[in-house]
Parts: C-alpha cells; sequence; structure tokens
C-alpha cells in the first residue's frame, strides 16, 4: 500500500515439523531473559523457532480475564516461552535437555517445564496468543507496539510507571489507570506495552502521547515495529527518524505515487 500494489497473492506450505516442543520458563529478573535467549540460541541453534516473554501482570491478567490455566504451577516476575522445531524428536529433545540445564547451572530460572504433546503446546500457544484479548477485557486498553534495545525494554514498562504516578493517574486503587504491562517477542526486539484505563480520553491520553514516543526515540528505539504506522503514528515518527530520512522517504513515495492514491492519509503521508 505504501509503494505498491498488490495484483497477485501465491501462497506457499511448508511441511509441518516432524519434532516440536515448547518450553516455559519462569524467572525473577528481566536481565535473566536475555541470557536465556543467548543460550538458547547457543544451544538449541537453528531449531529455534519462538522466544516470547510477558511479566507477571499479564500472567495474572489471562488467567483472570480467559479462564486459562497458568503454563507454570508457580508465580514467577516474568515468563519466557520457547518454541523449537526441528526434524528429529530424539536429537530435539536431547537439545532441549542440555539447555535447560545451562540455566539451572547458571540459576536462571526458578521453575520449567516442556510440553511435547500437540494438545499441551496448543493450549500454551493460546494462552499466549490470547494475551491482548484478556487485556480488552480488563479496560479500556491502549497498547504500543515498539522495538527497542535489550538493555531499555524493561526500562520502558518502569518509566511509564514511573511517570503516570508522578503525574496522580497510577498506582492506587482508584487510579484512573489500572494496570501497565508489557510482553513481546525477543528475538526482534519487538514490544507490546499496554496501558489499561478505566475511561478513554482525558489526561491518562494527555500523559502518554507525546511522551512515550519521545521516550522511545530518545532510548534508540522505533515509535512502531510490526504493525507499522497506520493512520495514526505517522505524526509521531520524528521521535525515531531524522528530518532527512523522513523527507526522502516521502520523496520516494512521491515518485512511485505522485497523485498520492496508494494507501491515502496513512503511513508516511500522514508524518
Amino acid at each position: 500500500g505504501t509503494l505498491g500494489v498488490v495484483t497477485a497473492v501465491s501462497i506457499s506450505l511448508a511441511p509441518k515439523p516432524r519434532s516440536s516442543q515448547i518450553a516455559v520458563l519462569g524467572l525473577n529478573e528481566f536481565s535473566k531473559i536475555h541470557r536465556a535467549f543467548v543460550l538458547a540460541r547457543q544451544n538449541l541453534g537453528e531449531i529455534v523457532s519462538a522466544f516470547e516473554f510477558w511479566e507477571k501482570r499479564c500472567n495474572e491478567i489471562v488467567v483472570e480475564f480467559e479462564k486459562y490455566d497458568s503454563p507454570l504451577d508457580r508465580d514467577h516476575e516474568f515468563y519466557v516461552m520457547i518454541e523449537t522445531r526441528g526434524s528429529v524428536v530424539s536429537h530435539d529433545a536431547e537439545k532441549m535437555d542440555m539447555f535447560l540445564e545451562c540455566l539451572q547451572d547458571e540459576g536462571i530460572v526458578d521453575e520449567s517445564r516442556v510440553f511435547s504433546e500437540s494438545e499441551a503446546m496448543a493450549a500454551v500457544w493460546l494462552f499466549r496468543s490470547q494475551m491482548a484479548s484478556a487485556h480488552t477485557k480488563s479496560g479500556c486498553m491502549y497498547v504500543y507496539d515498539f522495538s527497542l534495545p535489550p538493555k531499555h525494554q524493561y526500562d520502558l514498562l518502569v518509566a511509564t510507571k514511573q511517570h503516570m504516578t508522578s503525574l496522580g493517574l497510577y498506582g492506587n486503587d482508584d487510579s484512573p489507570i489500572k494496570d501497565i504491562t508489557e510482553f513481546g517477542h525477543v528475538g526482534d526486539q519487538n514490544l507490546h506495552l499496554q496501558v489499561i484505563a478505566r475511561e478513554f480520553g482525558g489526561a491518562v491520553e494527555a500523559a502518554l502521547e507525546p511522551w512515550i514516543y519521545e521516550w522511545v526515540g530518545s532510548h534508540g528505539g522505533s515509535v512502531a515495529a510490526e504493525h507499522g504506522l497506520g493512520a495514526h503514528k505517522g505524526k509521531f515518527l520524528k521521535y525515531s527518524k531524522s528530518p532527512v530520512v523522513i523527507q526522502t522517504m516521502k520523496d520516494i513515495k512521491q515518485m512511485f505515487d505522485p497523485r498520492g492514491i496508494m494507501n491515502p492519509g496513512k503511513h508516511i503521508s500522514c508524518a
């Protein structure tokens, strides 16, 4: 839609892998998530197909509003879900055992559980995939899609809570903001930040924007990640891209779409 028009689509279906498994980890520090990611790349290598994380409150919200069982028996500050897909069951299981042993040796995990049956794995994926839906049921959700360097990923959650608390909008039972949570995809540094308010608009929205985009841009992040700019975020692109870059994008857009008929009013058109 930005620089072209789709005229045909071809879908290629890949064979179902012979071997699949999911490991869910419970951790007590955010920094351990990234150490676990490094060890997963070293020990699991090419069979890693997903590496997701979420924090404690996300887990509680899914349990409360979707009525799903938590994938682990105990509560933890952070959770990680790792999916592997390979071709040899015994080989992949051995790799997973070695990986979990490394985590234990370094004191990274407090609890771990491996799922290898298809029904059990589907239940874990359902728990993770319903996270956004559960947040929607919990209140009026402002959701943000950012990309940030690993060292600042958890800082975003902390900074948002501190900012809203300082304005008297978060921290008490009757505050306008009920919850502030974070989950994401570690491999591509993509984060989803949820701010759950009692109602839309007013002081909450004014406190969030543009402050949150300024914060992300000043910490080396991108104001839009997997879900793009759309019709809303174009005006905030200046916080993560320079005027020269934005103008270059507009010039390229103008060359391919001089009449402005491709995806009008969205993406770079509203920057």
